[in-house]
This record gives C-alpha cells, sequence and structure tokens, in this order.
C-alpha cells in the first residue's frame, strides 16, 4: 500500500476512541471487518462491497458500516483521502450516555449492516469532531475540549445504541446453502493452516470451479479473500494483547513478518508496532467496550 498521508490515534479522553486519517494512491482495501462501527468521509466516490452487494457512497458524505461485517473499498478515483472513526456500543455508552429513547439517528440511507447519511451538516459535523480532535492529539488542548464536547453531542445522531443484529452480524454466519455455510467454517476454523481451493472442494463435494463460483455468489469474495481476512484478523488481536509482530505472523498463518506488515497495512492504513503499542489504551475502557480496529 502507498500512503501519501497516515495518521493513527486514541483520544485518551474519549475511552481510547480510535481515529484515522489516511489519504491513499491504491483503489482497492482489501475484504476485513470490524467488531465495532465504522465511521467516515472520503472526498471520492467509494464502491463498498459485501456480503449483500455493493453500496455507492457519494464523496463528502457519512459511511457508516456496522461490526462484524465483511466489506472491501474501491475508490473512483486516486488519490483519496479518508476520515474515520471507530467505536463500538460499549465505548458509544462511555462517551456519550444517552438517557432513556432520547438518542434519535440522522436520517440515512441503506440498511443496519451499511448506511449512507446524505445529509451535507452530518458529513460536516463529523468532519468538523475529527479534525479537532486530531489538532488535539498534535497537541492543541483547546481544540480537544472543542472536539470531546461535540462529538459527545453527535454521536448518538450517528449511529444506534443497540444492536439490530440482522443476518450477516454479531457473528451470524448463514448464506443459505449448507456447503457453503460448511466451506467458511473450514476457513474460518482452519485459515491458520495451509488449506487449497482443491482440498476445500474434497471437503464438500464440489469442483473447484463450482466453489469458487458457488462461495462468491453466497458471500460476495472468493475463498481466499475471505482466508486472508481471517488471517489479518488473528494477527492484528494477538499484537492488540500485546503480542510480538513475529509470533503473530507465524501464529495467524502468514509466511513470515513482512508479509503480515504488507497485509496489515495494505488492510488498516497502519504498521503493526504502532496499533501494538497504542492498543494499551485499551486498558482505558470496561471489559465490554475493546472497540474499533480491535474490536
Amino acid at each position: 500500500m502507498e500512503l501519501l498521508d497516515s495518521c493513527y490515534w486514541r483520544d485518551v479522553d474519549l475511552a481510547g476512541l480510535q481515529f484515522t486519517a489516511n489519504r491513499f494512491m491504491q483503489r482497492e482495501i482489501r475484504p476485513h471487518r470490524h467488531v465495532g462501527f465504522t465511521l467516515s468521509v472520503c472526498d471520492t466516490e467509494l464502491h463498498v462491497r459485501t456480503p449483500r452487494g455493493t453500496t455507492v457512497v457519494p464523496p463528502g458524505t457519512l459511511l457508516r458500516i456496522a461490526p462484524h461485517v465483511w466489506h472491501s473499498v474501491q475508490a473512483r478515483g486516486t488519490p483519496w483521502r479518508e476520515d474515520a472513526m471507530y467505536c463500538s456500543f460499549a465505548v458509544a455508552r462511555c462517551v456519550s450516555p444517552v438517557e432513556g429513547d432520547d438518542a434519535v439517528t440522522a436520517p440515512a440511507e441503506g440498511d443496519a449492516a451499511v448506511a449512507v447519511f446524505s445529509q451535507a451538516s452530518t458529513a460536516q459535523d463529523f468532519l468538523e469532531c475529527h479534525r479537532l480532535l486530531q489538532e488535539a492529539a498534535r497537541g492543541n488542548a483547546e481544540a480537544g475540549v472543542i472536539g470531546r464536547v461535540l462529538l459527545r453531542e453527535r454521536l448518538a445522531q450517528w449511529m444506534p445504541r443497540q444492536a439490530a443484529e440482522p443476518a450477516g452480524l454479531a457473528g451470524v454466519v448463514d448464506s443459505g446453502d449448507d456447503r457453503v455455510n460448511r466451506l467458511y467454517e473450514l476457513i474460518a476454523s482452519g485459515f491458520h493452516q495451509r488449506l487449497t481451493l482443491d482440498g476445500l472442494a474434497e471437503a464438500v463435494g464440489w469442483h473447484p470451479v463450482h466453489l469458487q463460483r458457488r462461495f462468491k455468489s453466497a458471500w460476495g469474495f472468493t475463498p481466499h479473500e475471505l482466508l486472508v481476512g481471517h488471517r489479518i484478523e488473528y494477527a492484528r488481536d494477538l499484537i492488540a494483547g500485546g503480542a510480538l509482530v513475529t509470533y503473530a505472523a507465524h501464529a495467524a498463518g502468514f509466511s513470515d513478518q513482512s508479509h503480515l506488515h504488507k497485509t496489515f497495512l495494505s488492510t488498516y492504513a497502519v504498521v503493526p508496532g504502532e496499533y501494538r503499542r497504542l492498543s494499551a489504551l485499551d486498558a482505558l475502557q470496561p471489559p465490554s467496550a475493546r472497540n474499533g480496529i480491535v474490536e
């Protein structure tokens, strides 16, 4: 991945809430998922692919991707900028407690998995919070105070406070095809081993070409894409827990540390070492509130 500019930070006063600000040269971000919500605004049109289909996201609009949703991103133009925040339900409740039914989310198009907020003011508020908190990370205390107040006021408008748990979220895996479900289970449980397309095909009694077609039709991604997705997810969690990058690479099934480094950067736009260092801020959160890129 070639990054023209990259910034990853966490806000101590917001329960370690995670933010990124990146300028990308490459058009695509490989399939992955988060355990928390992804909220982002980009300056170019995006095509966000999930198992449910492709969502076109206009430039300058706020995009929300729900927890546990596999997704890839393709940008229409390059270079392109993304300002993002990663937040779980538990962290949202820590950062911005809402009593009773007072929380009303802003109007959005889409569903519980992927939603686009078409109102320009919603994206503008998000970008202003993001800008102020990035300035705070660079030492501007006054910007931090203003940014945190604004974020606490707006957060309830950007994300729900309870899980809707539609199919495909909260760990639910059901493609509607028993053999495709079996293939997913084999990948999810055996990603750290050497899996081949021929071996997977033999396990379910399909020809490899037929398997590839049926799996992608059901999931929106190839078996190899989700295999790598599971590997990088496992390595990420090990690194967040304090594991050395070398250990995480081999435990997750990568050929070496360099392979993990490249895959991690092309997925999360942050290097593993920096991610490991800032994961110490997870201690600011209650156990149920591990959020963002990690969960």
